[in-house]
């Protein structure tokens, strides 16, 4: 892997009741994880702001699932960060305990 910055590949998807965005770059790790800290101070405030073409802003609710996943296979190795929620009439709904 490279530390060169390639055009990002975005992807951004919407039907009647789904929107779904998504961006792939490679990067290096300090521009990673300056991205992962921009996402960890919106959780911590309530609100992503993903900047860009398809750029987007997100409500993060008070309470949310988290889920964490490490998946390594012979030539690939992939770590998944998702955060999910409830959404009700549009808006961003705190999960039960």
């Amino acid at each position: 892997m490279t530390d060169e910055k390639q055009d990002p590949e975005t992807e951004a998807d919407s039907t009647d009741n789904e929107t779904e965005r998504e961006g792939e770059r490679v990067m290096n790790r300090g521009d990673g994880a300056e991205i992962l800290r921009e996402v960890a101070a919106g959780v911590e405030n309530g609100t992503i702001d993903i900047e860009g073409e398809n750029g987007f802003t997100v409500a993060v609710p008070e309470r949310f699932e988290l889920e964490v996943e490490y998946e390594v296979t012979d030539d690939e190795a992939e770590l998944e960060v998702e955060l999910e929620w409830q959404m009700e009439d549009g808006e961003a709904v705190s999960a039960d305990e």
